[in-house]
C-alpha cells in the first residue's frame, strides 16, 4: 500500500526535473558543437574530447563581417572576386606550401587568384609595393620586368625571395620595416626552413634553388643592417657550392664543373652576394665615420642603428644616390628569377660597368689635372663613390649585364639588347675585376672574408682560362689585359697569415697569361701597358701604384 502511494506521488508530482539551460558555444570545438555539448574551449584539446577519446579540432577563426567589408574597401579592383568558395573542389586545388593554422585565416588568396606560395599577413601589399615601384623603370626595363613577373608568380621560391627583396627595398626607403616586419620575418623563416629541409634531403636537384635562396638571405641581411648574418649566409653559400663542385667532379671527372648553367648560376649568385656585402659594408662604415664614430666598427652598432644612420644620411645628404640605390635594389628580382626553359648563359657586355668605373675614376680626381686617388682622404673617396651615385649605378649595371646574358634557343635576350661591344667577357670575371678595381686601385671598397676572397679569385681564374681558349677576335685586347692585370692584383692582395706566406694558387696563371697577352699586343714596357689600360679605365698617374708595375715586371721576368 505504501508503495502504491509513493508511485502515485511520483506520477502526479508537478515539480518534475527540468533540463537546465545551456548557452550555445560559438567558438567551441567541432565535436562538441556537432553533439550540442558545452565546450570548455581548452586548446589544443578540450576536456570533453579527452574524456571521450574523440578527435578535437577547431574551425579557423572567421573575420567579422564589419572587418571583412573594411578589407574589401582596401582591395584593389583587380583583386576583387564575386564569390568565395568555402570548400574548393579537387580540380581547383593546387599544391600549396603548408603554413601554421593560426595564420591560415589571414591569407588573402582567393581560389581564382592563387600564387605559387602562401601569402599571409601583408604579403600581397608588400608584393604590390615592389611591383608598383617597377613603374619607375625605363621602357626597355619594364619589358623585362613583365617577363620576370610571370616566372616569379609561378615559382614558390622565387616569389618568396621577391617578398623578402620587397621588404629590403621598403626598409631602405623608409628606414624600417614598419607594419611589414611580421610579414618579412614569416617569409624569412620559411626560406630558412626550406633550405634546411632541402639540405637534409640530400637531393641534388635542389642545389640551384638553395643557392638562389641563400643569396637572397645574404642580400636581405646586409640591407637590413645584419652584416655578420649576411657574411654567414654568404659563407654557407660558398660551402655548399664547393661541396657541389667536388661531388660533380667525382661523378664526372672529365667534365668541367664551370661549364654547366647551374654551376654558372651558383657562381653568379655568390659573386653578387659578395659584391653587395662588400659594397654595403663600405657604405655603412663610411656613414658611421661621417656620424662622428671614427674609431668605431660596424660590429659595434645594432642593425637598427645602422639602418637608421644610413636612412638619415641618404635622406639629408645623398638623395640622388639614394634614388639610384633604390632603383638598383628594384632590379634584384630580375637577378634571382629562374631561367626560362632551355635558356643558356652567354658572355656579358661590360660597357656600362666600365663606364660607371670611368665616372668614379674621373670624379675622384685622378686625371692629369688633379691628384691621385690614393692621396685623397677617405671622406672624399666616400663622397665621390657613394653620395654622387657611381656605386649605385655599378650595382644596377651588374644585374642588367646578367639579364642580357640569358639566351633562349640561341637568341639574345629581348628587351635589354645593346649594340655590339668590345668589352665582352665572363660575367663573374667582369664583376670581380670591377670590385678589385674599386678595392685596390680606387680605395672605395673594403675587403671581405679571406675564404670568400680566395674562391672569388679562383673562379676568376677558371673563367679567364676558358675565355682565353676561345677566339676573341671582336674583343678589345686592352680589355683582356685589363682583366688579367686585375686578376693578378687580386692574387697579390690575397691576405696571408703570419706563418703561411704562400701566394694565391692562381698567381702563376695570371702572370703567364699577362705575358702572352702582352706579346700578342706587341708591348713590353709598363708605360705601354699603362697606355693600353687607360683606354679601358685606369688612373692617369701612377702615384701609389708602384706595386702594379712591380707585378708587371715580375711577370715578364718569368721563363716561358
Amino acid at each position: 500500500m505504501a508503495e502504491d502511494e509513493r508511485l502515485g506521488d511520483t506520477l502526479t508530482n508537478k515539480s518534475a526535473r527540468v533540463r537546465q539551460f545551456h548557452t550555445r558555444s560559438k567558438t567551441g570545438c567541432a565535436s562538441c558543437r556537432s553533439r550540442r555539448k558545452r565546450c570548455d574551449e581548452q586548446k589544443p584539446q578540450c576536456n570533453n574530447c579527452i574524456n571521450l577519446g574523440r578527435v578535437c579540432s577547431y574551425s579557423p577563426i572567421k573575420i567579422p563581417l564589419r572587418e571583412r567589408r573594411a578589407q574589401q574597401k582596401e582591395v584593389q579592383p583587380w583583386e576583387q572576386t564575386p564569390w568565395h568558395i568555402e570548400q574548393p573542389s579537387q580540380q581547383l586545388s593546387v599544391k600549396r606550401t603548408p603554413i601554421p593554422t593560426p595564420l591560415r585565416f589571414m591569407n588573402q588568396d582567393r581560389e581564382y587568384n592563387r600564387l605559387a606560395c602562401e601569402m599571409p599577413l601583408k604579403s600581397h601589399e608588400l608584393f604590390q609595393y615592389l611591383f608598383k615601384c617597377q613603374q619607375g623603370l625605363k621602357g626597355n626595363q619594364k619589358t623585362t620586368a613583365a617577363n620576370c613577373l610571370v616566372r616569379l608568380t609561378d615559382d614558390s621560391c622565387a616569389l618568396r625571395s621577391t617578398i623578402l627583396l620587397a621588404g629590403m627595398h621598403f626598409c631602405f626607403q623608409n628606414g624600417n620595416l614598419a607594419s611589414f616586419e611580421s610579414t618579412f620575418l614569416y617569409h624569412k623563416v620559411e626560406v630558412m626552413r626550406y633550405i634546411n629541409k632541402w639540405i637534409a634531403s640530400n637531393n641534388h636537384k635542389h642545389d640551384t634553388t638553395i643557392f638562389r635562396q641563400m643569396a637572397t638571405l645574404a642580400f636581405t641581411e646586409v640591407c637590413t643592417g645584419e652584416v655578420l648574418g649576411a657574411e654567414a649566409h654568404a659563407s654557407g653559400l660558398l660551402a655548399i657550392i664547393e661541396n657541389a663542385a667536388a661531388r660533380d667532379k667525382k661523378e664526372n671527372p672529365d667534365i668541367s664543373n664551370f661549364k654547366t648553367p647551374e654551376q654558372e648560376l651558383a657562381n653568379r649568385y655568390f659573386i653578387m652576394a659578395y659584391t653587395y656585402i662588400c659594397g654595403l659594408k663600405s657604405l655603412l662604415g663610411g656613414v658611421c665615420r661621417l656620424g662622428g664614430f671614427d674609431d668605431a666598427r660596424i660590429e659595434d652598432f645594432s642593425a637598427k642603428e645602422l639602418v637608421e644612420m644610413s636612412y638619415i644620411w641618404h635622406k639629408g645628404e645623398a638623395s640622388q644616390s639614394w634614388a639610384l640605390k633604390l632603383q638598383a635594389l628594384r632590379l634584384l628580382p630580375f637577378f634571382l628569377t629562374p631561367l626560362p626553359e632551355g635558356a643558356t648563359l652567354t658572355y656579358a657586355d661590360g660597357r656600362e660597368i666600365i663606364q660607371s668605373l670611368r665616372e668614379f675614376t674621373t670624379a675622384t680626381g685622378i686625371d692629369p689635372s688633379s691628384t691621385s686617388v690614393c692621396t685623397d682622404p677617405p671622406d672624399k673617396i666616400f663622397d665621390n663613390f657613394w653620395r654622387r651615385g657611381p656605386a649605385s649605378r655599378l650595382l644596377g649595371e651588374c644585374v642588367l649585364a646578367h639579364v642580357e646574358t640569358i639566351s633562349v634557343k640561341k637568341k639574345r635576350s629581348q628587351g635589354l639588347g645593346r649594340p655590339g661591344t668590345s668589352f665582352e667577357g665572363p660575367w663573374c670575371a667582369l664583376v670581380t675585376s670591377a670590385i678589385i678595381y674599386g678595392q685596390t686601385i680606387l680605395g672605395a671598397l673594403e675587403p671581405v672574408d679571406k675564404r670568400m676572397h680566395k674562391y672569388t679569385i679562383t673562379l676568376f681564374h677558371h673563367d679567364m682560362l676558358s675565355y682565353l681558349e676561345e677566339s676573341r677576335a671582336s674583343t678589345d685586347p686592352g680589355f683582356i689585359l685589363w682583366l688579367l692585370i686585375l686578376g693578378l692584383i687580386g692574387c697579390y692582395t690575397y691576405p696571408k697569415g703570419e706563418r703561411d706566406q704562400t701566394p694565391h694558387p692562381s698567381f702563376l696563371f695570371f702572370q703567364m697569361a699577362i705575358k702572352r697577352q702582352a706579346k700578342e699586343m706587341d708591348i713590353s714596357s709598363w708605360s705601354e701597358a699603362n697606355f693600353a689600360l687607360a683606354k679601358v679605365v685606369w688612373p692617369s698617374k701612377n702615384d701609389g701604384f708602384e706595386f702594379v708595375e712591380d707585378l708587371w715586371n715580375e711577370a715578364f721576368s718569368l721563363r716561358s
